[in-house]
């Protein structure tokens, strides 16, 4: 039972990352569009890319565990 732990710690840690990564953007975003450069705006431009396209495989695996978990019960 080890693994089911380890990926429960992970999860908790997938939702501390992210939630600590969401409040320092709402609290700073507005500052960065203000001063960055057009070098900085491109590159978080792209990062934002990146980002959105990890939050859609991040959706899709979060389902298939939800889906998973909700068939064991039922077996």
């Amino acid at each position: 039972m080890a693994g089911a732990q380890g990926f429960l710690d992970n999860l908790e840690n997938l939702r501390l990352t992210t939630s600590v990564a969401l409040e320092y953007l709402q609290e700073y975003l507005h500052e960065f569009a203000k001063s960055a450069t057009p070098n900085e705006t491109r590159q978080a431009e792209r990062l934002v890319s990146k980002i959105r396209t990890l939050s859609e495989q991040l959706e899709n695996e979060l389902s298939m565990l939800e889906r998973a978990v909700a068939k064991a019960r039922t077996n």
